[in-house]
């Protein structure tokens, strides 16, 4: 956030952690859009497992 500032928005799967109720809040918070993948939909994740390649 520092070097390059907040993202409109941010797409992440499904899991626990950011669908929390205080993930959410902190992203409407400063204006962040979160969206979500599809659950059980592989080819709807790509985006980020391809992002998470080591």
């Amino acid at each position: 956030f520092a070097v390059m500032g907040l993202p409109q928005e941010i797409k992440t799967d499904n899991g626990t952690g950011y669908q929390a109720q205080w993930s959410q809040d902190f992203l409407a918070r400063w204006g962040v859009k979160h969206m979500a993948g599809i659950p059980g939909n592989s080819t709807g994740q790509a985006i980020i497992e391809r992002t998470h390649q080591v």
